[in-house]
């Protein structure tokens, strides 16, 4: 029985994202990232590449298992301004990337470029409704303090919780779109030298994804 994307067999699917879902449990608890300045509970986390390069190479399913292994990674690491919340939120961030990855190469025919659109659609949609709910509806107590602390360190006093709450939301998604680009475009990189140093894998791995063509 094979699986993965393109008959990629079952020992070299589960060795690759084993692998990289190892490497994301490592960055994670090594805490490789580095906080949005407008508000530093946000931070760039480099883990996500291994995500995307595990979507990339070994389909869906195992960028959905580094990204869990990834969450997994961040839980062990500990230190989220809030505990459970935090780690929810960035595994959130992670699958809607992967989703408009995914939906741009599909509906594109291949093109890896519409799958960064597709990305940077979802994760600022998705995101943009699940951080306002967080901010203004479920842990404004927690959030809205934190956040407005952080922009009158550097000059902007807001007044009014919902004002607070979508000035908050739309820093947030600024930080999501700008971490796209960080998780994807590496990832892409990486993923072409992964085919060039092991060019056995192009049995397997179309040039783009995800993609089983007729041809």
């Amino acid at each position: 029985e094979m699986v993965g994307h393109n008959s990629m067999p079952r020992s070299l699917w589960i060795a690759g994202v084993a692998s990289l879902g190892g490497a994301a449990i490592a960055a994670g608890i090594a805490r490789l990232s580095t906080p949005f300045p407008l508000l530093p509970f946000l931070r760039f986390d480099a883990a996500e590449i291994f995500d995307v390069l595990s979507f990339l190479l070994f389909g869906p399913v195992g960028g959905v298992v580094t990204s869990v292994a990834h969450w997994y990674g961040l839980v062990l690491n500990g230190g989220a301004l809030v505990p459970g919340v935090s780690e929810a939120m960035k595994l959130i961030a992670v699958l809607s990337t992967l989703l408009g990855l995914y939906l741009g190469i599909r509906l594109s025919r291949g093109s890896i470029w519409w799958g960064l659109v597709g990305a940077l659609a979802s994760r600022a949609l998705i995101m943009a409704l699940v951080t306002f709910l967080l901010y203004y509806v479920l842990l404004p107590d927690v959030y809205l303090p934190f956040g407005s602390r952080a922009l009158q360190r550097i000059g902007i006093a807001v007044q009014g919780e919902l004002t607070l709450a979508m000035l908050m939301t739309t820093l947030n998604g600024v930080f999501n779109l700008l971490h796209v680009f960080v998780s994807i475009v590496p990832a892409i990189g990486i993923y072409g030298a992964v085919l060039r140093a092991l060019p056995f894998l192009r049995r397997y791995v179309t040039p783009m994804p995800l993609l089983r063509r007729s041809t």
